[in-house]
């Protein structure tokens, strides 16, 4: 039975919904996914500046051509719009007689492909038998808004059940892909990277003791450790692919067969991955590396080695967040590079450390064992730009440091850029990273709220 309470999601659900097509697809796939009845189809409506847009969503979607309307270069002809959706919304009527509610969608597209697609669906010539329902969703209350030609318009947040965002299918969205190995989703060797997050700690916190400050020497345990994985493991792990034109990790076949010397790896480190690895003091078999730490590809276990520990840490943590709607589809490792590119020009396009979902938003983490306030500043604002590009107005960000005052990144950043979308966590809360994550949602949430009620 179709609702007729306003306040319910089902009366505004449609048979037909035109979804007008932006540069980020996103708000267009959950508005397809949670606005149309059962056996409701969205139309697409492009022009020739989305349409690339218009061909990712298109196949994500799985719908065919008969589902679109095309402006092209009329995206700012108040004519050509309003012919374009009046000539869709005849064809319809007359192909599905006992399908009579439509709407839009107007997050997306041009200002003018708003306005003359909304008095299109208006235009009494069309002689619809049910209200148009028209609809916007809004990145800073987080929900759908619902125009009333009677009244305020009504904000009713998504029902995030109707969705399920995998991390590829935005991706897809965007036109990118994983490179090779799909994101990490489960931690490995976590006693090894609590150890080893325990003893960076140590060793930041004595140099500042011993040089009276934040922008500490690197300590030559961690100095010795770098030099290691850069002169030992890197020469005999990495290499330049000539026929590919890229640098990459040799073959598994090849790596299968390394074994790297630990003689000149610092001793305190060598200690804590001996039991994980199952190595010995001197010698750091890769393939026993792997099958004893439970790795699915050798390259994984070096990955790990050069600083991947603490992905793996935070990825831990990730998992322990208990807030409402939950997180998921939560990984490790996103190194993405673009649909179109040729199998020979598969560089990275860009890398997140550690990223999930919520509902419809992307959170994206980018981690460092740096404490230096210019190496974590330049982590953020990269983090930064990539999630925005993928999740828009909607996307969260967390930069995850060594740094004692992570605060005073954060101002830095938000003088900059006013968005309160982001947060930085130091030292102090790396031990309790999921706890830490949980309380800025929970205060996201809140705002979110004030802002509701402020409307």
């Amino acid at each position: 039975m179709t609702s007729t309470n306003p306040l319910d999601w089902e009366y505004h659900q449609v048979d037909h919904l035109f979804l007008l097509i932006g540069e980020n697809p996103l708000p267009n796939y959950v508005a397809a996914k949670t606005l149309l009845r059962e056996g409701g189809k969205p139309y697409l409506v492009y022009s020739e500046h989305t349409f690339e847009a218009y061909k990712r969503l298109k196949e994500v979607l799985d719908i065919t051509e008969e589902e679109k309307v095309e402006l092209w270069n009329n995206e700012a002809n108040a004519f050509k719009i309003q012919k374009a959706i009046k000539d869709k919304v005849k064809q319809l009527k007359k192909d599905y007689p006992k399908k009579t509610r439509f709407g839009l969608n107007y997050t997306g597209g041009t200002k003018a492909m708003a306005v003359h697609a909304y008095q299109a669906l208006l235009d009494p010539e069309l002689k619809l038998s049910e209200e148009p329902r028209f609809s916007y969703l809004d990145p800073r209350s987080l929900q759908m808004m619902f125009d009333r030609n009677n009244g305020q318009s009504i904000g009713r947040p998504v029902p995030t059940e109707k969705l399920d965002i995998k991390g590829e299918t935005l991706f897809s969205l965007h036109g990118l892909r994983w490179k090779g190995d799909k994101p990490i989703s489960e931690s490995k060797c976590l006693d090894a990277a609590n150890n080893l997050i325990d003893l960076y700690l140590k060793i930041i916190e004595n140099n500042e003791k011993q040089y009276h400050s934040s922008l500490s020497k690197v300590d030559e345990t961690t100095r010795e450790w770098q030099d290691w994985c850069k002169k030992v493991m890197t020469p005999k792990t990495w290499e330049y692919k000539s026929d590919k034109k890229y640098s990459d990790w040799k073959d598994e076949e090849v790596l299968e067969k390394v074994e790297l010397d630990l003689t000149t790896a610092p001793t305190a480190i060598k200690d804590i991955l001996i039991p994980c690895f199952g190595v010995t003091k001197d010698i750091f078999s890769l393939k026993t590396a792997k099958e004893k730490g439970g790795f699915e590809k050798i390259h994984h276990v070096c990955e790990w080695l050069n600083c991947g520990w603490l992905e793996h840490y935070v990825l831990s943590e990730v998992g322990k967040i208990s807030v409402k709607p939950p997180i998921h589809a939560e990984a490790a490792s996103f190194n993405i590079v673009d649909i179109k590119q040729k199998s020979d020009e598969v560089w990275d396009k860009f890398q997140f450390d550690v990223a999930f979902m919520r509902g419809y938003q992307f959170f994206a983490i980018s981690c460092t064992t740096s404490s230096i306030v210019d190496v974590c500043k330049e982590k953020l604002f990269e983090a930064y730009v990539r999630a925005r590009q993928l999740g828009g107005s909607e996307a969260r960000v967390i930069l995850v440091c060594f740094n004692k005052k992570p605060e005073i990144i954060a101002d830095t950043f938000l003088s900059l850029i006013k968005d309160q979308k982001i947060a930085v966590f130091g030292r102090k809360d790396i031990k309790n990273l999921s706890k830490a994550i949980e309380k800025w949602i929970e205060k996201l949430d809140e705002d979110v709220k004030k802002y509701r009620g402020s409307v």
